[in-house]
């Protein structure tokens, strides 16, 4: 992603001085959980990039995109939001 957009705050190092100051925010979305970040560091650092999601959700910072996956997933049971016939 940080190729993408061109901001450290997306990249892993971004990612995880954002975790140590605490500054958690809906840009941890931006991350696609490939998991290279865990593969490509020299130091074994794991971000937990879920579980700083889930915190993120649950204190009311998610995407309305995101929020709206929830919903279709409490109502029908898939991030779409069909129902099976």
């Amino acid at each position: 992603m940080y190729r993408v957009v061109r901001r450290e705050s997306v990249s892993p190092r971004g990612f995880a001085i954002m975790q140590k100051k605490e500054q958690f925010d809906k840009l941890f979305y931006m991350c696609s959980l490939c998991n290279n970040c865990k593969v490509a560091c020299p130091y074994g650092v794991d971000l937990k990039l879920e579980e700083t999601r889930q915190y993120v959700a649950q204190h009311g910072q998610a995407t309305e995109p995101m929020k709206e996956v929830i919903a279709n997933l409490r109502r029908t049971g898939n991030p779409y939001g069909i129902t099976q016939s």
